[in-house]
Parts: C-alpha cells; structure tokens; sequence
C-alpha cells in the first residue's frame, strides 16, 4: 500500500508501472534513455569521435542535449549542474579533463541516483511525468527487465506495511545495490545436430545429459526431445534480463549458421535460466514496429507497391525481429531511404520526429476516449455519436478543454488526460517538446547504425537501450508514410512538409488542430490512430 503525502505520487507510481508493462502503445511508452546512460553515451561518442565514427556536430548535439536535461533535473546538485557546464562548453577531447570529467559525474550520480530522486520527491521537486521517464529509464539502462521491475514495485505496494514513494525509491535502491550484474547459465536445446567441421564440441550437452542438467535445476522435462544442447552464459541483473541476453546470443548463433552452412539452426522454442521456476519462450515479446495500415487498406499482398516504400518494409523487419546489430542497420536504412535530405543523411531523424509528433494527440485521445466511454457509457454519450476517430478525438478534446470529463478510475489515464490538458492549452511548445524528444531517440538510432557499421562496435552502452526508445516510435512513423502514400497519395517527404507547417500553425487559439495535425482537404487517418 502506498503512503502519500502529494496525490500526485500515486500517479507518479502509476505511470511507472505503465512505463515497465511488458505491453504498451507507442504513445506511452519510453521515448529516451537515462541521464546516467546519456552521460555514459557521450563519454564513449568522444572516444568514437576521434576514431572518425561519429562526427562533431553529432557529439556537440549530444551534449547540448544532455546539459539541457542536467539543467532541469532534480536529483542533480547546484555545483554538478554547473561542473557539467564547464565540461560540455566545448566539444570534449577524448582523454582529456572535460571527457575524464563526465565520466566522474556519472560515477556520482549513478551510486545514489534514486535515492536522490526520493529526496526530490520529499522536497515537492518533481512532476509526474519527468520522476517516472527518470527512474523507468535509469533502471532499464541499467539492465533490469521490465517485467521483473514491475513485479517487485507491485510487491512493495501490496506489501501489509504501508510504503511512502522516497521509501519506494530507497527499496529500488537496495535492490539495484543487491543485484549487480552477474553471470547466468542458460540452455538452448537443439532438435537437430547442426554441422560441424570438428564434430559437437565437448562442452555441449549430449542425450540424456540434457534432461539431467534440466532435472538438476528444477524443470519439468515432459515433451524435451534433444539430441544435444548448449549451455550459454551471460551477464544479466535478473533472470529474465538473462533470458533477453540469451535470445540475442541465439539470433547471433542462427545467423552465422545460416551463412556458415545454408541450414537454420533448429532449436525448441524456449531458454531454460537457471535459477528460474519455468521455461522462458525463445521469441520474445514483439519490439513493437507496427505498420497497421498496411492491413487496414489490405495492402499486404499488394503487387503494385511503391519500390522505394516497399522496400523500406523488406528493411524494417529487421527492427522488428533481428538481432540488435541487424535491427539498428536495417531499421535506418528503412528511415533514411524514405526520409533523409540527399545531402544529410541525420535529416531523416527530425523528419520522422516530425510525423510521429504529430500522430501523438490523435493516438492518444483516440485510445483514451474508448476508455472513457467504457468507464461512463452515460456521461460520454456525445462520443458514441461521433462517427469517425477523428470526431470521437475532437469530441474529448473538446470535453478536456471545457473541464467536462468524469474521472478515470485507473491512475495511468488520469495522467494521460492531465497530460492532454497540458498539451491543449498551450500547443505549440508542447508538441516542440514533444518532437525534440522522440528525435533525439532517432538521433540515437542513427549513431547506433554509425558506431556498428563504421566502427564495427556491436557492444556500444546505449545499444539495447536505443532498440527499446525506437522501435515503436519508427513503426507508429512508418505507419503514418504507409497512409500518406496509399491513401493521400503524398511522397513521404511531403507528408513531412506538411507536418511541418502544421506544427508551425498551432497555437492555443486553435488547439483542436492537434487532432488534424497529418489531415489533408477532409481525409481522416482513421485507423487506430
């Protein structure tokens, strides 16, 4: 049970755990990584840059944007604040003090950084929103899974002994203090014996000592049929961040076999962890690159496909289902292919900044005035008259405006609406917000994709990270490409000029264009946006 003395925690919690939900749209999820990752990021981007991976002008954006974030955060100091000024007022040399010194800083902040973050809270420094992008973040970058976050957080709240949110940041604490990365054993069990030059190596499980190592550590071995079997061992924090980091070892694995011989590498759909009571499936949960609109116009099996978009599709499956290295470089490509100025390949970045911020009013209030016409079927008639989403959007925007809405039992939605009324009342600078954000994550992307293919680095700090910010940010602008292409008939950079002017012209005056933000002379994108 939590114990509050601001309201506002019970949300600030609720939007926490909505943050670490194993599934969540793209409009409320994640959009950037930690400030302690950032400040470990730009540490390596120096040393990247004077290698010649990254340029000067990526690695000055970086640290224009993290001394941005410092300067706002709450769980920063006066003179930390000011240190990491003086250390990014140029663009820091790899090995020097300036590039020494950041590195510092984060060690600093990193032993401590929620529990400073409860001392925030304590004091009244916080908002809703900024406390659980930080902490979700922090914990995820720092190699947590999110379902096993979010299961220890609902523990503390359902605890007999009430619980204050500084308490809950302390508990968080411990527990990243007591589960310091460490090594796992995993079993990937193969159905077939894949072809080796030398024979099956001597550390693999062969027949029965597989289903002896799978009965020695607590598995039900019902149904395993294995010739042979691989023990793989990797670093992770919790059993099921182990389970991930062996999923990409497999992907890893079935590749190199696939090019190595021409045959897939054939394993039985799940990883056993040891030190966890069940299987864990060997596909994980979907990445979330959805590009719906190609299913809602039935464009799936289209012959006649636009080559430049069809083949930006064929690219982005590989952000969706590929190992890390091969997401990041196909993931771009698609983006790039589709987007970027002949001359600046980074332009492709803000351009699909641009899309996806504009999507965000509409997905938002689309989805939440569902929700509200299921908890008040009788306070929202109005929406139930509305034929189209766009209208149903209008409609609660409208209701947000006027102070008209019911209160939504569940605290995530209480936050959307507060959020919304935010954006509504003052739209302009919102949006930019909005948009600054979801681009500095596509920004990563393309570093991701410079560091792995110019710098053959597959291991970068804020890789995983940038596949978990992006993917479903690239898929929800992809979306609005498929749209503007099959059903408005726009090239994507033209839907991008669009969206240009519109973000331009909203203002408080006129704050229900946010729902028309993508619309051209009456045509909805009506879907599930």
């Amino acid at each position: 049970m939590l114990k509050f003395v601001n309201p506002l925690e019970r949300i600030a919690v609720a939007r926490l755990l909505e943050f670490l939900a194993e599934t969540r749209p793209w409009y409320r999820s994640l959009w950037g990584i930690g400030v302690v990752l950032a400040m470990d990021e730009l540490y390596e981007a120096c040393t990247a840059m004077r290698q010649g991976h990254l340029s000067d002008a990526a690695v000055k954006r970086m640290a224009s944007s993290l001394q941005k974030r410092v300067g706002v955060h709450p769980a920063f100091s006066d003179a930390e604040k000011q240190f990491l000024r003086e250390q990014v007022q140029q663009v820091p040399r790899a090995d020097g003090v300036a590039h020494c010194g950041i590195r510092e800083l984060s060690v600093r902040v990193s032993s401590d950084y929620l529990t400073r973050w409860g001392k925030a809270v304590t004091d009244g420094r916080f908002t809703v929103e900024h406390f659980a992008r930080s902490v979700a973040a922090y914990l995820l970058d720092a190699g947590f899974a999110g379902k096993y976050l979010h299961t220890f957080i609902k523990a503390q709240l359902d605890a007999l002994e009430p619980i204050s949110l500084p308490q809950l940041c302390d508990a968080l604490q411990a527990e990243l203090l007591s589960s310091p990365r460490r090594e796992f054993e995993v079993l990937l069990a193969l159905t077939t014996t894949p072809k080796k030059v030398n024979g099956v190596p001597s550390s693999w499980l062969k027949g029965a000592a597989t289903i002896a190592w799978l009965k020695g550590n607590g598995f039900d071995t019902a149904g395993v049929r294995a010739p042979v079997a691989m023990v793989l061992k990797v670093q992770a924090r919790d059993v099921l961040g182990a389970a991930q980091a062996a999923r990409n070892e497999v992907d890893r694995y079935a590749a190199r076999t696939l090019i190595a011989t021409g045959e897939p590498l054939n394993y039985i759909p799940k990883l056993w962890v040891k030190g966890s009571t069940e299987p864990a499936p060997i596909k994980d949960a979907s990445r979330g690159v959805g590009v719906k609109e190609l299913f809602r116009e039935d464009r799936i099996f289209t012959a006649g496909a636009s080559q430049s978009v069809d083949a930006a599709f064929e690219l982005l499956a590989h952000l969706e289902g590929s190992s890390p290295p091969a997401a990041v470089a196909g993931g771009w490509a698609a983006i790039e292919g589709l987007l970027a100025d002949p001359n600046d390949r980074a332009t492709a970045a803000d351009n699909l900044a641009t899309l996806v911020t504009c999507s965000f009013p509409r997905a938002e209030l689309t989805a939440l005035s569902y929700r509200m016409q299921h908890s008040h079927p009788d306070q929202c008639r109005e929406l139930v008259a509305s034929p189209t989403n766009r209208e149903r959007s209008r409609t609660l925007a409208q209701m947000i405006l006027d102070g008209r809405l019911p209160e939504m039992p569940g605290l995530a939605d209480q936050a959307a609406i507060a959020r919304l009324k935010k954006l509504l009342g003052n739209p302009g600078p919102e949006l930019r917000t909005i948009r600054e954000a979801i681009g500095e994550s596509f920004h990563r992307l393309y570093r991701q994709r410079n560091l792995i293919l110019h710098g053959a680095r597959l291991d970068s700090v804020a890789l995983t990270a940038s596949l978990r910010t992006a993917s479903k940010l690239v898929g929800a602008g992809m979306d609005r490409i498929t749209h503007g292409h099959y059903v408005q008939n726009l090239r994507p950079l033209e839907l991008v000029a669009k969206a240009n002017l519109a973000l331009a012209l909203v203002d408080r005056e006129s704050p229900l264009g946010c729902v028309d933000l993508l619309e051209v002379g009456g045509t909805v994108a009506d879907g599930d946006q």
